[in-house]
């Protein structure tokens, strides 16, 4: 992997005139806000640019300044391809790897090269131009520092999204990720005019009735193995079907299940639109499950990391808590 400076990508940023944002699918706040705070950074600088995401943004991010004028791939037809303009730079955000940004509808051999911008230690490197900070909170902590970098005027426009980006990467200050310079930005982004307050009750005091219907299917079909260290649940399209429930609804089921007392490790199971297995680790203390993930093709950070695997809900859910068991009792 080529590694490049932050002095290097700020370089690159502000030389360059045309630019497409894009990030993961199954939008998170980490990725929207990081998207969305360099939108307006080179907006500043006066550039000309573009956030494409294959997926719609989920409802409890619409508060965010900017989230209009993001396109989503997801509601075109087949056929159809976004115009790129020759010099166009694509810049990747939180993607550990080019697949997760799904198909967002644009002719890769238009674009003049790739900005890969990122906080996994599992990242690829897949871009021309990769700056990969493994020990920030988020890409919005990265942001942040590469926004003075490029000699941005940090506005209360960016710092909403900012602060999005951090507080929901750092499960709101609490996951090890956090760090006394994650206070340190989160500090001046209040003084510019956020409010703690406004956003975590967007984010978490926005719910439908659907998203805590399907809690309780998940809950009810949560296990725990017999060394009380590992519980898993399972989320179908079944079950999302009779609860009305949205995919995005789903984000923070992993985190409820491992807060019980004993477990090390809990797995979130849930069948995805084209068939396959998408599965979301968290682990306390000492397990990777970036390393865990790995064995399935997957990666993350070492307390909360992910993979999609082919196969029956099932199957795949045997076939990884099998594993685990194996990992765990090796470790212990």
């Amino acid at each position: 992997m080529q590694h490049s400076k932050q002095y290097e990508i700020a370089d690159i940023l502000k030389k360059n005139n045309h630019f497409i944002i894009s990030s993961h699918t199954h939008l998170d706040g980490d990725a929207l806000g990081s998207e969305l705070a360099l939108y307006f950074m080179l907006r500043q600088l006066k550039k000309d640019v573009k956030i494409i995401n294959q997926d719609k943004t989920p409802d409890i991010y619409q508060f965010l300044p900017g989230v209009k004028d993001i396109r989503c791939a997801e509601e075109l037809d087949e056929d159809f391809f976004f115009k790129v303009k020759s010099g166009t730079i694509l810049v990747i955000l939180d993607s550990s790897n080019l697949e997760r940004i799904g198909n967002i509808h644009i002719d890769m051999n238009q674009i003049e090269f790739i900005v890969n911008i990122d906080h996994h230690p599992s990242n690829t490197g897949f871009g021309s131009y990769n700056y990969i900070d493994p020990h920030a909170s988020s890409v919005g902590e990265i942001l942040y520092n590469l926004g003075k970098q490029m000699d941005c005027t940090i506005t209360r426009q960016m710092a909403v999204p900012l602060y999005t980006a951090i507080v929901t990467d750092t499960g709101s200050f609490r996951y090890a990720n956090t760090r006394a310079s994650t206070f340190q930005i989160a500090f001046d982004l209040v003084k510019l005019g956020v409010n703690p307050n406004r956003i975590t009750n967007y984010i978490y005091n926005n719910n439908e009735i659907s998203s805590l219907k399907i809690l309780g299917e998940a809950l009810r079909n949560l296990r725990l193995d017999s060394s009380s260290k590992i519980s898993w649940t399972v989320i179908t399209r079944d079950m999302l079907e009779k609860t009305q429930s949205k995919d995005e609804e789903i984000e923070g089921i992993v985190d409820k299940i491992l807060s019980i007392k004993k477990v090390q490790v809990a797995a979130f199971f849930r069948e995805t639109k084209n068939g396959s297995i998408k599965v979301s680790f968290r682990s306390k203390g000492e397990y990777n499950v970036d390393r865990f993930a790995h064995i399935f093709g997957g990666g993350g950070h070492a307390n909360a990391a992910g993979c999609n695997i082919k196969g029956t809900i099932d199957k795949v859910t045997q076939k990884v808590i099998s594993k685990l068991q194996k990992e765990l009792n090796l470790l212990n």
